[in-house]
C-alpha cells in the first residue's frame, strides 16, 4: 500500500511539473518585459531616427551595454546592476536622439548624398568614391559625437564631395557605362572607318545621354534613351562596317548584297501574294509592301469593330436572357423554394463550366517555355516565363513579339476584367534599383498591351514589387532567372 501511495505521488509531480516550468517561464518573461521595456523602446526610437548611423559609436556603446544587462538578468544577477546598467543606455539613447538632431539640422546636405549615392548603387558601381566617402562620413558623424563641430565639418565637406561624385558616377555606369564599351571594342575592328556616319551619330547620342547626366543627374531616364539609342547606332555601325569589309574584299560582293536585299524584299512580299519586279528599282515593291500594310491594318480594325459589335449583341443576349429569366421567375412563384434554389444553383454551375472553359482555353495557348499559368482562387495568373529583357532594361525585343501576341489572345477571352502586370526581379542591387526596375518592366508590357489592343489605360496597371515575391532560390543563377519575371492576373471573377 505504501509503494501505491508513494508511486501516485510521484506521478502526481512528474504531471505537475511541466505546469509549473511553463508558469514560470511565463513570470520570467512578464518580468523581463517590465525591466527591460522602456529600454528597448528607447532604442527603437534611436534606430528611427537613424542614430546608429548619426551617432555611431555612442549608439553602439549602448547596444553593448543594454547586452551585457540581458546577459546578467539570463544569470540571475542583482537587480540592482542591471538597472544601472540600463539607465546608462538610457541616457546613451537620449543623446544618440540628440546629436541625431543636430546631424539632420547641421549636415542635411550630407546625409542627403548619402542616401542618394546608396540609391544609385555607389557602393557596387563606385566603389572608388563610395569607400572614401563613407569613411569620412562616419568620421564627420564620430567627430560630432564628441563635440567638434568645426572638425565635422571639415570632413563633411570631404565626405560630400565623394558622395556626390560617387553617385553620378552609379549612375553614369548604369545608364551608360555599356555603351562604352560597346564603342571601344567598334573601335578596335575599325568600325569608325567603314562606317563612319552611322558610329558619329552613336557617339553623338552617347554625348548627349552624358551631358544629360552632368546637366542633371536625375534625369535618369531620359539619358538612358539616348544611351539605348547609342547602343543601337553602333551596333548597326558595326553590321555595316563588316558588310563593307566583305564587299571589299569580292568585286562581285556589290551585286550578290543587291540581289540579298532583293531576296528579302521577294520573302516579304510572297507573304503578301504578290510578286516583286525590281528593273525600276527596289521603290516600287517597297511601296506596294507599305500598301499591303496598310490594307492589313484597315482590316484589323474592322474586325475589332465587328468584334465589339458582337461582344456588345451578346450583352444584349444576356441582358434579355436575365429579363426572360425573371419572367419566368414570376410565372413560377408558385413552385416551392426548392426548385428555385435548384434553378440558382443551376445557374451557378453553368457560370463556373464557362469560367472552366476559358481558364482551359488559355492554359492550352502557351507552351510550358513560353508561360505557366496559375489558378490563384477567383484569379488566373500567367507567368510569362519565356520573356526576357536585357540586363538592367526594360525594353522588349522583338523575338517576344509572337508571346505577346498570345497574350492578347488570352485577354480576350476575359473581356471585362481589369489586368494587373506584375513585375519582379532578383536580389542582385540594392532594393531601390530593383523596384525601380521592375515597374520599368511591367510598364513596358502595360504599354504593349495598350498600344496593341486598344484598351483603356485605367483596365490594365502596372506594379513593380522588386525582390519582394521570389518563387526560387535567390543562391543559384537558375533561381535569380526565375525570380526575374513579368506575371499578368486576371480576376474572373470581374466578368
Amino acid at each position: 500500500m505504501k509503494k501505491l501511495i508513494a508511486f501516485s505521488l510521484a506521478l502526481m509531480l512528474l504531471v505537475a511539473l511541466p505546469v509549473s516550468l511553463r508558469a514560470q517561464q511565463k513570470t520570467d518573461d512578464r518580468l523581463q518585459q517590465q525591466i527591460f521595456g522602456k529600454t528597448q523602446e528607447k532604442i527603437n526610437q534611436a534606430r528611427a531616427a537613424q542614430g546608429d548611423v548619426l551617432s555611431p559609436d555612442v549608439f553602439a556603446r549602448a547596444i553593448k551595454r543594454y547586452g551585457e544587462a540581458q546577459q546578467d538578468f539570463k544569470r540571475g544577477r542583482g537587480l540592482g546592476e542591471i538597472d544601472r546598467k540600463l539607465r546608462e543606455v538610457d541616457a546613451d539613447m537620449d543623446q544618440v536622439v540628440q546629436t541625431a538632431k543636430v546631424a539632420k539640422a547641421a549636415f542635411t546636405q550630407l546625409i542627403q548624398s548619402r542616401d542618394q549615392s546608396l540609391k544609385a548603387n555607389a557602393p557596387q558601381y563606385a566603389a572608388d568614391l563610395y569607400g572614401p566617402g563613407d569613411l569620412a562620413f562616419k568620421d564627420t558623424m564620430r567627430k560630432l559625437e564628441t563635440g567638434d563641430m568645426n572638425g565635422a565639418k571639415k570632413r563633411a565637406e570631404e565626405a560630400e564631395r565623394y558622395l556626390r561624385d560617387a553617385e553620378l558616377q552609379a549612375i553614369k555606369v548604369s545608364v551608360i557605362g555599356s555603351v562604352r564599351g560597346l564603342i571601344t571594342k567598334a573601335q578596335e575592328v575599325k568600325v569608325d572607318k567603314y562606317a563612319p556616319l552611322t558610329f558619329t551619330r552613336g557617339q553623338a547620342l552617347l554625348a548627349e545621354a552624358e551631358n544629360i547626366l552632368n546637366t542633371n543627374r536625375y534625369a535618369a531616364d531620359t539619358a538612358r534613351e539616348k544611351a539605348e539609342a547609342a547602343e543601337y547606332e553602333i551596333r548597326h555601325a558595326t553590321y555595316l562596317a563588316e558588310q563593307i569589309q566583305r564587299l571589299k574584299a569580292d568585286e562581285r560582293g556589290w551585286e550578290k548584297a543587291l540581289l540579298a536585299n532583293e531576296l528579302l524584299v521577294t520573302k516579304v512580299s510572297q507573304a503578301f501574294n504578290f510578286q516583286p519586279q525590281f528593273d525600276a528599282g527596289i521603290a516600287k515593291p517597297l511601296d506596294d509592301i507599305r500598301n499591303a500594310i496598310q490594307t492589313l491594318r484597315e482590316e484589323e480594325r474592322r474586325l475589332i469593330g465587328e468584334v465589339a459589335k458582337r461582344d456588345k449583341n451578346i450583352d444584349e443576349l444576356n441582358k434579355a436572357l436575365e429579363q426572360k429569366d425573371k419572367e419566368i421567375g414570376a410565372m413560377q412563384e408558385t413552385k416551392t423554394g426548392l426548385e428555385s434554389e435548384l434553378a440558382k444553383k443551376q445557374q451557378i454551375l453553368l457560370e463556373k463550366q464557362r469560367q472552366e472553359e476559358k481558364m482551359r482555353g488559355v492554359e492550352t495557348m502557351f507552351p510550358p517555355f513560353e508561360a505557366k499559368v496559375i489558378r490563384e482562387g477567383d484569379s488566373l495568373r500567367i507567368r510569362l516565363v519565356g520573356l526576357k529583357f536585357p540586363s538592367g532594361k526594360s525594353t522588349i525585343q522583338p523575338e517576344y513579339f509572337s508571346l505577346l501576341t498570345k497574350l492578347q489572345r488570352a485577354i480576350r477571352e476575359f473581356p471585362n476584367a481589369a489586368i494587373v502586370i506584375e513585375g519582379h526581379s532578383d536580389n542582385v542591387g540594392n532594393d531601390a534599383y530593383n523596384l525601380n526596375l521592375s515597374t520599368d518592366r511591367a510598364r513596358a508590357v502595360q504599354q504593349y498591351l495598350i498600344a496593341n489592343m486598344g484598351l483603356p489605360e485605367e483596365r490594365v496597371l502596372a506594379v513593380g514589387y522588386g525582390m519582394e515575391k521570389p518563387v526560387a532560390n535567390n543562391n543559384t543563377e537558375d533561381g535569380r532567372s526565375q525570380n526575374r519575371r513579368i506575371d499578368v492576373v486576371i480576376p474572373m471573377r470581374q466578368q
